[in-house]
């Protein structure tokens, strides 16, 4: 997920379906996805604008969507 543009969009709330570390798992080091190991409540926690955040639920279906997209 983007984290920033989440923020500056004003969007309040976020249902996180996979967690940065899940997704680096399977991006790796994929220069398409210089995936950033940072949780987005870290991102977002320095703002004046509450985010709610649920999750990261870390779900099959969540990683299904990356199969074989990256490093194919």
């Amino acid at each position: 997920m983007c984290a920033g543009a989440i923020y500056w969009s004003g969007i309040g709330t976020v249902v996180d379906a996979l967690a940065e570390t899940a997704l680096y798992e399977i991006t790796g080091d994929d220069e398409q996805s210089p995936t950033l190991v940072l949780p987005c409540r870290t991102v977002f926690a320095p703002g004046p604008r509450p985010i709610i955040v649920h999750g990261p639920f870390e779900s099959d279906e969540a990683r299904e969507v990356h199969a074989g997209f990256w490093h194919s």
